[in-house]
């Protein structure tokens, strides 16, 4: 009986080895591969520069691609993806993987996961999803005599960061192998462009010595971007805040004016023909009094230089009057300053 009872398990092993037939836990058939190609031609933050010897801006290479199929008529995602392979080759640097998709026709959305301001909503709708930024603290009005009064409906917001997408239509054959997904063109790869333009300017000032802090503001730039076309809102205007910096003493000019520059970032101007695009610039003094100047510049948007280098060069000089001797360095704190406000002459 035991011998019987052995046999038995014996058999029942045998044709159980024989039944069994391993399978990968995904279909390779419809695994597919992606590389995403980064470009870095990025005007005043990696080439063509104003002046090679000021403060460059700072880049970081994204890290992560996120990659998603869009199902063409619902707009509804159908697969996705992270890659977070990296290389470079002789067309530049590249984030690569695998994403699992059945054969048919899709939209795809690719962009860079890693932005400091650049936010995103409504990322699993192909046409909606859009990027856009904040709007600033409200600590950072303290810093704004140009805006004590308040203005009415006025967005004041971050600078966005350079977010890198593709979007484009995509038909997956049936194949029996894992292969690479081709851009409109045929080609095995797709190519992420920024979204962000990025502008040098720079203006002259006397002064600067009494200055402590030094902000500016942009109005008639554009609030938000589509990510899947770049279409700008034009809905959705705002007010830019960034900060300016100081060139060295050394290059000061004989008339004691210093150079006070930037790189702003923005998803760009709006392109209404009637909007005016002004510029101001907040200074709060070592005495603790708060100045502004603001300037039209819509026509220099037009100008070569920005059209070909993305350069705002600004002929005018701000005088920044002396301040009362005792109340040199920085000012003590934001609850300190006083609340007189004064229009720069320029």
């Amino acid at each position: 009986m035991t011998r019987r009872i052995v046999y038995l398990l014996f058999a029942v092993a045998v044709l159980a080895i024989c039944g069994c037939k391993r399978r990968p836990l995904v279909d390779m058939e419809n695994m597919h591969y992606v590389r995403v190609y980064l470009d870095e031609e990025l005007l005043n933050v990696t080439t063509g520069f104003y002046d090679e010897s000021r403060r460059k801006p700072a880049y970081k290479r994204p890290d992560i691609m996120r990659v998603a199929l869009f199902d063409p008529i619902t707009g509804t995602v159908a697969s996705e993806r992270y890659l977070r392979g990296r290389g470079r080759d002789e067309r530049g640097s590249y984030c690569d993987g695998y994403i699992f998709a059945a054969p048919g026709d899709y939209r795809l959305l690719t962009y860079n996961f890693g932005t400091e301001s650049t936010l995103l909503r409504r990322e699993n709708d192909y046409a909606g999803v859009e990027a856009y930024t904040n709007e600033i603290a409200t600590h950072l009005y303290n810093l704004l005599p140009s805006r004590a009064d308040g203005s009415d409906g006025e967005r004041i917001v971050y600078m966005p960061d350079h977010l890198f997408a593709a979007g484009e239509h995509v038909h997956i054959p049936y194949t029996g192998h894992v292969d690479t997904l081709r851009n409109g063109n045929g080609e095995r790869f797709f190519t992420a462009h920024s979204l962000v333009k990025s502008y040098y300017m720079q203006i002259r000032v006397k002064g600067m010595q009494y200055a402590s802090t030094a902000v500016s503001l942009l109005t008639g730039m554009a609030g938000s971007v589509s990510v899947h076309d770049g279409r700008m809102h034009t809905d959705n205007p705002a007010t830019l805040y960034f900060e300016m910096q100081r060139s060295d003493d050394k290059n000061a000019r004989d008339d004691g004016t210093v150079v006070l520059y930037t790189t702003f970032h923005t998803f760009g101007k709006l392109p209404d023909a009637g909007n005016r695009l002004e510029v101001s610039f907040d200074f709060i003094t070592t005495g603790g009094r708060a100045l502004s100047a603001t300037l039209d510049i819509t026509d220099k948007f037009s100008e070569p230089d920005a059209v070909e280098h993305q350069w705002i060069l600004l002929d005018q000089i701000i005088e920044i009057p002396e301040q009362p001797s005792g109340g040199g360095g920085f000012t003590p704190g934001v609850g300190d300053w006083g609340d007189i406000y004064t229009d720069i002459i320029i």
